[in-house]
C-alpha cells in the first residue's frame, strides 16, 4: 500500500536561515500520525512546507501519488489537503456559519456538508450566528477544524491543536479526533502534549532542530521513556 503522503529529503529555509534538514515522513490513508518536538524544533515549518505556504528548496513531497513539492497553497487545498494552523486564523467579524462557508474548496465534493459539520460540532451548531471574534479559544479551535472539514480534505493537517486549551477542552478535542479517526479521516498532527498524542495517534515522528530523529509505532514510543526525556523534556 502506498502512502497518501510521502516526504523525502525536504529542506526548507526562511530567507538564508536553514530550518528543515532532509525531512522524511509518510502518512497512510486512515491513520493518525503525530509529529512531535519542542518549541522551535521545526513542526510548524514542516506543516507550512506541506501546505504550500513555505515551499521547500529541495526534496520531494508526493501527495496522492502526485509530486507537489512547490505547489501553492490553493492548489494543495484543491488536491485535498486541509490545514488547521496553530494560530487558527478565524475571521472575527464573520459569523460561525460564514467562517464555515469560507472553508469550501472549489471543485471538492464529499461527505462534509454544512449540516453534517454542525452535527459533528454541537458547540458550533448552537451558535451559528455568533461572531468568530467573540468565541473562546476552544470554540475557535473547533471552528477552525470544522472549517477545514468543509473542504472535504483527504488529509487533515492539525498544527498544535491542543496548545493553550483548558483540560476540559483538550478532552473534548481528543474525543473529536478519535471520532474522526473512526470515520476514516486521515490526520497528520503536530503536538507537544504527550498524553494527548498517545490517546489519538498510530505512529510518531520526532523532529529536533529541523531533523527527524525518530519514527515508530505508538506502542514503541510509549515504552521509550528515555527518548521522550531526551527530545520532549518529559
Amino acid at each position: 500500500m502506498k502512502p497518501i503522503l510521502q516526504v523525502s529529503g525536504m529542506h526548507t529555509y526562511y530567507g538564508r536561515s536553514h530550518i528543515l534538514f532532509d525531512v522524511a515522513l509518510s502518512v497512510y490513508e486512515g491513520e493518525t500520525v503525530c509529529l512531535m518536538g519542542r518549541n522551535g524544533a521545526g513542526k510548524t515549518t514542516t506543516f507550512r512546507s506541506l501546505a504550500g505556504l513555505t515551499p521547500p528548496r529541495a526534496g520531494e513531497v508526493v501527495f496522492k501519488g502526485k509530486p507537489c513539492t512547490r505547489l501553492p497553497a490553493y492548489r494543495m487545498a484543491r488536491l485535498g489537503l486541509g490545514f488547521v494552523p496553530e494560530d487558527r486564523r478565524i475571521l472575527g467579524p464573520l459569523t460561525v456559519k460564514e467562517n464555515l462557508e469560507l472553508g469550501k474548496v472549489p471543485g471538492r465534493k464529499g461527505p462534509w456538508t454544512m449540516s453534517r459539520v454542525l452535527d459533528q460540532f454541537p458547540v458550533l451548531r448552537d451558535m451559528p450566528h455568533r461572531l468568530g471574534g467573540t468565541l473562546s479559544g476552544g470554540e475557535q479551535q473547533m471552528l477552525t477544524i470544522a472549517r477545514a472539514l468543509m473542504g472535504n480534505p483527504d488529509l487533515l493537517l492539525l498544527d498544535e491543536p491542543s496548545e493553550g486549551l483548558a483540560p476540559v477542552i483538550v478532552a473534548e478535542l481528543r474525543r473529536l479526533l478519535l471520532q474522526l479517526k473512526q470515520m476514516g479521516t486521515t490526520i497528520l498532527l503536530s503536538e507537544q502534549n504527550i498524553r494527548f498524542a498517545l490517546a489519538v495517534t498510530d505512529r510518531v515522528f520526532i523532529i529536533d532542530k529541523g531533523h527527524i530523529v525518530y519514527s515508530g509505532g505508538i506502542d514503541d514510543f510509549r515504552r521509550n521513556t528515555e527518548l521522550q526525556q531526551k527530545y520532549l523534556s518529559v
